[in-house]
């Protein structure tokens, strides 16, 4: 399950795991950068991933590819 919020300049989308074994992940994006964020319960605080959309773009494109180097377009 997740769910998909828009406030002011961000986009926030929040998936569930649904076996319940880890905590949400959040994915908050603005116009220039992307957030991986996910509440960490031991150390009461978020553990945060900033990158910027082209590294996304770089990962989602990474998945169908061999072994080697590469730039997305």
């Amino acid at each position: 399950m997740f769910t998909i919020e828009h406030e002011h300049e961000s986009t926030i989308i929040t998936t569930l795991d649904q076996s319940g074994e880890n905590n949400d992940v959040e994915v908050v994006m603005d116009e220039d950068s992307i957030f991986f964020r996910q509440w960490n319960e031991d150390l009461g605080y978020y553990d945060l991933i900033e990158m910027s959309m082209q590294q996304l773009k770089d990962i989602i494109a990474a998945f169908d590819k061999p072994e080697g180097a590469y730039y997305a377009e």
